[in-house]
């Protein structure tokens, strides 16, 4: 008699109750298949970080650009971006006096050009139309001259790495926006005459101490970054 009645209310639910008891009905899942599979993007955001110890680094200021991202297979995707940043530059004339030193601050333009890896924590698959996601890039940077400037410094260029992370939002299969931290990390290279005694003002100490200071310094650049991309297929 037991097994005639789990038998009979075995084959009077319907099928879909069974399902709801095991998972998610495919209609109801919070996972969906990650149809941009390769996006072109256009990318804003604030750049920020150290000027490193003598202050006169490039930082501080808006970056623009764009990024392709190109779907490798499984979680992981390949991106290309070139970005420009207007950025701060302090000058400073290292021949004087603390408390003349400072000819101001000043913009300098800063290209960024980099290629790098992307590992999606999803997967192809979004959650709830969220794709957070981490990586790191690795590139070259390109800083204008800043005529102003007279101390022999120069920013020229510099390599860089750029870990970061972030989540992608994907409110139509097409369109997608990112929102990223990111962390670009370059080296610094200070001249001679920033370690010697300011001649006009020579019972001063120089501009950066030769004991405890090297001639290089990494900085550290924390930026936030959101781009608006298109899936592209190629």
């Amino acid at each position: 008699m037991k097994r005639l009645v789990v038998t009979t209310w075995l084959l009077l639910i319907p099928p879909t109750a069974v399902v709801g008891q095991v998972g998610h009905a495919p209609e109801s899942s919070p996972y969906r298949d990650l149809r941009a599979k390769h996006v072109l993007a256009l990318t804003a955001g604030y750049f920020g970080g150290s000027a490193g110890a003598a202050g006169v680094g490039p930082t501080d200021g808006l970056i623009v650009g764009a990024r392709l991202d190109l779907h490798l297979g499984g979680p992981a995707e390949v991106f290309f971006g070139v970005e420009v940043a207007d950025l701060d530059r302090l000058v400073l004339d290292p021949t004087k006096g603390e408390a003349t030193r400072v000819k101001g601050t000043f913009g300098q333009r800063v290209t960024i050009a980099e290629v790098g890896l992307a590992l999606r924590l999803t997967g192809e698959k979004t959650w709830r139309r969220l794709a957070p996601y981490f990586g790191g890039g690795l590139g070259a940077a390109f800083g204008a001259g800043v005529a102003q400037d007279s101390s022999t410094f120069e920013f020229g260029t510099k390599f860089h790495v750029s870990p970061r992370l972030g989540v992608r939002w994907f409110p139509s299969d097409r369109i997608n926006v990112r929102f990223e931290a990111r962390n670009t990390v370059w080296r610094l290279r200070y001249p001679t005459i920033f370690f010697d005694p300011p001649v006009g003002a020579p019972n001063e100490p120089s501009l950066l101490d030769p004991v405890t200071m090297d001639d290089t310094e990494w900085t550290h650049h924390p930026s936030l970054i959101v781009t608006i991309g298109y899936a592209i297929r190629l």
